[in-house]
């Protein structure tokens, strides 16, 4: 389990810090190496910087338990754990721990409990058990098998510091004594294995601290099939025409596709619209070849397919004079007196698909070049094929007016403009 035990206490010079951790780690440096500190401070102090235990079980797993953690921000993290699970995210229940959260840094479930000391202010000491994990939902999980061990360590604590609290009092009553003097003057607090009188109190906190890491992971596990390779193994088909295809991030050089932009200087923005919503949407654009530059638009428009291996293509060109009557369905371009002109009976609507306004919304950033604009109109067409085939994917388990559907294409943020588009990728493009 990727996550980190430790054991805090108040200190009544420093006030409170972590004072003894236990994590997991393939790093062998960190057997070795020496813990950071810069409290020199008898009850602050535990290993001491140079100490190390280690232990590993048959999986390879190193668990190792120092007084700090060997990285910065996560030693930061320690500390103010250390403060709040001390100070303020107190649980008085008697039944486990308390989980807090933060969604910057980590996760914590802690623990508070005292222990009896003759020497201490009050004549007692404030100490917490803390699991620092970035899973929230892991940790909510384990949070009971954590809790009931966390129990069982402090009440194990609180049993050995009572013995010795006990037998410190017989040789002299602490209360009494304060009473009668009026005065508490007992310098630095005591370190952890005076107050249980056990020397050997941290190996037996590794030995737990170890065994909550290791029953963490045991107890519940989670696979977030997220690779390539898992992806292959579970549905093969569920790559295809993806981010994990081969190439399926490259763009058309200049060389082979005009540019987006001097394709709309060509036409004019008014006909380059239309045949990027022809495009989009999946009507047919025919293309007569009397224009000088058929080929080439015709090129510059298939960089709006988010397939380019595609078998059948929505654009052609017709050669001769052969009149080709526009339809509801079908969108010419020609020329005449070499000015482009774009007969389509239909019209643009009020609302364009959500794709359309942000390529237009690129194509107009003049503070994006090319190789950009080329670059995040891929990115586009990509996000909105994996949507498309999310919604395939939904509609064949579920039906086309199921409300599961309805609240898949609300959780994407689909708008009714954006209906003709998905439906047109999912024949086209997600087979």
């Amino acid at each position: 389990m990727n996550a980190i035990v430790g054991l805090c206490h108040f200190c009544e010079a420093h006030g409170p810090r972590p004072l003894f951790c236990t994590f997991t780690t393939d790093d062998e440096k960190h057997t070795t190496e020496s813990s950071k500190s810069t409290v020199e401070c008898t009850g602050c102090t535990s290993l001491g910087p140079e100490t190390v235990y280690v232990s590993r079980d048959d999986s390879g797993t190193i668990y190792c338990s120092r007084e700090s953690v060997p990285n910065a921000d996560v030693t930061t993290f320690m500390r103010q754990a250390a403060i709040r699970s001390i100070t303020c995210e107190v649980s008085w229940s008697k039944d486990g721990g308390v989980v807090y959260f933060s969604e910057t840094q980590g996760h914590v479930l802690s623990l508070m409990f005292q222990l009896r000391d003759t020497r201490a202010r009050g004549l007692k000491r404030w100490f917490s058990i803390v699991v620092l994990m970035r899973d929230k939902m892991l940790l909510l999980n384990i949070m009971p098998v954590l809790s009931k061990h966390m129990l069982k360590i402090s009440k194990e604590l609180q049993g050995l510091a009572d013995s010795v609290f006990n037998e410190e009092q017989k040789i002299c009553s602490q209360r009494a004594l304060r009473l009668k003097t009026g005065s508490y003057d007992f310098g630095q607090s005591r370190s952890l294995i005076q107050l249980s009188g056990d020397s050997e109190i941290f190996k037996r906190l590794h030995s737990h601290f170890t065994w909550m890491l290791k029953a963490g992971a045991l107890t519940f596990s989670e696979t977030l099939h997220t690779s390539q390779e898992m992806l292959k193994k579970i549905n093969p088909e569920s790559i295809k025409h993806s981010i994990f295809e081969e190439n399926a991030c490259n763009v058309p050089s200049d060389e082979e596709c005009m540019p987006l932009r001097e394709l709309e200087k060509l036409l004019s923005k008014e006909i380059f619209r239309i045949l990027l919503y022809c495009t989009l949407t999946g009507i047919d654009i025919v293309i007569k070849d009397t224009i000088l530059d058929a080929t080439n638009i015709t090129k510059g428009l298939t960089r709006l397919y988010p397939i380019s291996n595609i078998s059948t293509t929505r654009i052609r060109i017709i050669k001769g004079n052969k009149q080709v009557a526009p339809t509801a369905n079908a969108c010419v371009l020609e020329s005449e007196n070499n000015n482009f002109c774009c007969r389509w009976p239909g019209k643009l609507p009020p609302k364009c698909p959500t794709i359309m306004n942000r390529i237009e919304a690129s194509i107009n950033n003049s503070n994006i070049n090319d190789a950009v604009l080329h670059q995040h109109l891929k990115s586009l067409q990509l996000e909105w094929l994996g949507i498309s085939k999310a919604v395939k994917a939904a509609v064949n388990s579920s039906g086309e007016k199921s409300p599961a559907v309805a609240n898949l294409k609300k959780v994407f943020g689909l708008s009714p403009q954006d209906e003709l588009l998905v439906n047109y990728w999912i024949s086209e493009f997600c087979c």
